[in-house]
């Protein structure tokens, strides 16, 4: 994970162990020996080395709250980087029992831990999520997110709640998505295209109050679009206009006006003629909402009884325009579900119901729970609005179902509550984080359907392997593994096309599908994490197969492919890993190093000095010394010394694969020398070495760093204290359970971490 780290996060293991007798614990004398002996001298409030004196902590409280770095601590002292080179030095042995002591004894220790869990902020969608929950609400791969500004990083991963803001620009692409969206999932015939097929009521006829206008026609049935133009003579410009009934037979709609142009108001509205239907109709409508009565002094002046609406004064029917008949509206074939679910009658009652079935069923899949009534109502008051304003049914519905996508509840991942503190997920909510966790999506119809029984939590194993045997789940491959690994980075990668004719868009798509295929077939095959460090298979296609001069791979599909001689098998030796973490022009080992101690170890070294000299790179330099040679002298100077011998061997072992991930035995003139030296004396002649290193005695750092990765994505927010007994119990069940990656998923989706809202932390 790219950033802080659990590691970087508790207080001095040295400060802990000083502290055994004040927090009503003994702690082993075993740990208080090894620091006397190994440590002491340097680190105490007379010398403090590296600014740790270890005497200042007078309980474990002190200790969790006065820094983060009881896990760098751990690290350099199992990994061999402390106590320096010209100090006595503790075996092997010591140090990996002093690493279990002190860390089961701090983390068995419950007086340091809080009693609740942390709660994760309310977020956003991020750009995958909001495509991925689109394409499954409406069965429309529309990627609408791609013009959306940028997701933020923070703690490694794009669905972390801190990091994601909401900016201006933001809104304005939610509108536009959910108005292109819902365009493509309800298409409507444009009917102001059509030429006019009748044009009615060519001179002007009064508009009696309380009575009717009636008009005669030559429709066929169908439906059709009416423009309709009332006149206001002697009638005030600020007077109200009339909400109107308006009919073309059987079929009235109450409609508002749409527009005043100078005096004349002008109507739309869609309707349906039915065979037989002969007469359009208009007159005024009560309407219940407002009043809308035109009094004498809205009129006019000097107008006295029922003369208002004669001797040209009042409401004057103008013409009526139709347009038609319409296309009938096909469902949209892709779409996962019907979304017009019912047809209404002639009737605006049968409309109304019709649109809170719609609205209800959509908007319980979009909001990934059921319904409030409060919530059903605004809703229609939005389709009702759009409805008296004469739009058709469908575009009602449309505008609607817009208002759906542009609300918070379907945007934001909540667990809204009326209640403070800690409490159990609802098992909707549950369902929300275990979609978004392995699909980056919204929970299907089987995982709603479990939350509404009730049952969800009970039989949780079976649909995390279920969603796990989905296709859908290649976003968590892709999201997940395209961030720890930093795969999303390949995408910005440009070798020097004159040194490396070959690569090519084909070429670098392979490789970061085989990396994919590998993470995908360890995850939904349940095989051994250690697998991804070391195996005897990878995946090719033909030209992966090439670029790694491997024969008998034929064509452009991938397949599992055995690999017998040591070189290739896990991730590190895969020409994706390879080649971000190259120049574009050389190799680099520090660059693969820091790489593997960062993403893999969860040991990234600190940042390089700022006034560091740089690497000599020339021509010149290259022809005089291998690249080996030219580092070593490099990292000769004490300010760099200390974090190279941790990540330049890691990366000499690499130097056999190019910068693109050709296997090679010379670098220019020099033969290359791929052993090393790691801290601890841990030595390896070449990368079938490293590799059995890293699957071997980094076991432990490698499941830990995986699991706080895996369940900082889970969560979408940084990991604390609080956090680490849960990591340290799931990499023990890991271990238990042959190291099977699903255990992992198992024991973050069963946790409290996973299942309970938490309780914010006061800043």
């Amino acid at each position: 994970m790219s950033g802080l780290t659990l590691r970087n996060w508790l207080p001095s293991l040295l400060a802990f162990a000083m502290v055994y007798s004040f927090s009503g614990r003994v702690y082993s004398q075993q740990v208080v020996a090894f620091l006397d002996r190994y440590c002491v001298d340097c680190h105490n409030a007379d010398g403090p080395t590296a600014g740790f004196a270890f005497d200042e902590y007078r309980s474990n409280s002190d200790l969790i709250g006065s820094g983060r770095k009881l896990f760098r601590i751990l690290d350099v002292v199992e990994t061999g980087v402390m106590p320096p080179a010209d100090a006595e030095s503790p075996t092997l042995q010591e140090r990996t029992e002093f690493y279990d002591t002190a860390l089961e004894q701090l983390l068995s220790d419950d007086d340091v831990f809080e009693s609740h869990t942390s709660a994760v902020v309310m977020r956003r969608m991020n750009r995958n999520e909001y495509n991925n929950t689109l394409r499954d609400l409406l069965g429309l791969d529309l990627h609408l997110a791609d013009d959306f500004p940028s997701d933020d990083i923070g703690f490694g991963y794009d669905n972390v709640g801190s990091a994601l803001n909401m900016s201006p620009v933001h809104v304005e692409r939610y509108l536009s998505a959910a108005e292109s969206a819902m365009q493509a999932a309800i298409t409507i015939p444009d009917a102001e295209s059509l030429p006019p097929v009748e044009l009615i009521g060519l001179r002007t006829y009064p508009l009696p109050p309380g009575g009717t206008v009636e008009f005669e026609h030559h429709l066929k049935p169908g439906r059709y679009l009416v423009d309709f133009s009332l006149v206001r003579v002697g009638i005030n410009e600020n007077a109200p206009t009339p909400l109107l009934d308006m009919g073309l037979g059987r079929e009235h709609r109450k409609v508002h006006a749409v527009r005043i142009q100078d005096e004349t108001v002008l109507y739309r509205v869609f309707l349906r003629v039915t065979e037989g239907d002969a007469s359009a109709t208009v007159s005024v409508a009560v309407d219940t909402t407002a009043d809308v009565a035109l009094s004498d002094a809205e009129v006019g002046n000097n107008v006295s009884g029922d003369q208002r609406y004669g001797n040209d004064r009042g409401l004057h029917v103008d013409s009526m325009v139709v347009r038609g008949p319409l296309p009938d509206i096909v469902p949209q074939p892709r779409l996962s579900k019907p979304i017009l679910t019912c047809d209404p009658d002639s009737s605006d009652q049968s409309a109304v119901a019709c649109a809170r079935q719609i609205v209800k069923h959509f908007a319980r899949a979009a909001f990934r729970r059921p319904v409030s009534e409060d919530e059903t109502e605004r809703l229609i008051a939005v389709f009702g609005q759009a409805y008296q304003q004469g739009e058709s049914f469908e575009g009602a519905v449309r505008l609607m179902l817009t208002a759906v996508l542009v609300s918070p509840q379907f945007l934001y991942l909540v667990e809204p509550d009326a209640t403070e503190g800690d409490r159990l997920l609802t098992e909707f909510e549950l369902a929300s984080r275990l979609s978004y966790f392995l699909w980056s999506s919204m929970p299907d119809d089987n995982l709603l359907k479990a939350a509404e029984d009730g049952t969800l939590r009970r039989d949780l194993r079976q649909h995390v392997q279920r969603l796990l045997d989905d296709p859908k789940s290649q976003a968590f491959i892709e999201n997940f593994g395209g961030q720890w690994l930093l795969l999303r980075n390949l995408e910005s990668a440009s070798p020097d096309s004159e040194l490396f004719p070959q690569f090519d868009l084909q070429l670098k798509q392979a490789m970061r599908q085989e990396t994919e295929l590998c993470l995908a077939y360890v995850l939904r095959q349940n095989r051994s994490v250690l697998e991804l460090l070391n195996s005897d298979y990878t995946f090719l296609n033909e030209t992966l197969a090439e670029h790694y001069e491997m024969e008998n791979v034929i064509g452009p599909e991938f397949r599992r492919v055995e690999v017998s001689d040591g070189v290739r098998g896990g991730i590190i030796t895969q020409a994706s890993v390879l080649t971000l973490t190259s120049h574009h022009n050389r190799t680099s080992p520090v660059k693969r190093g820091q790489w593997i101690l960062q993403q893999l170890l969860g040991t990234p070294p600190p940042p390089p000095p700022p006034d560091v000299a740089q690497l000599d790179d020339s021509p010149q330099a290259a022809a005089t010394a291998s690249l080996r040679e030219r580092l070593e002298i490099h990292r000769s100077s004490p300010e760099c010394a200390s974090c190279h011998s941790q990540m330049d061997p890691l990366g000499f072992g690499l130097e056999n694969f190019d910068a693109i991930g050709r296997w090679r035995t010379m670098d220019g003139e020099f033969e290359i020398d791929p052993s090393g030296v790691l801290p601890g004396r841990r030595k390896f002649d070449d990368v079938r070495g490293l590799k059995t290193i890293l699957a071997q005695s980094s076991s432990r750092k490698f499941c830990w760093c995986l699991i706080e990765n895996m369940l900082t994505y889970a969560l979408g927010r940084p990991l604390n204290p609080n956090d680490y007994r849960l990591i340290e119990q799931t990499r023990q069940r890991l271990v238990a359970n042959d190291y099977r990656v699903q255990e992992i998923l198992f024991a973050i989706v069963e946790s409290d971490a996973f299942q309970r809202r938490g309780v914010a932390e006061l800043r």
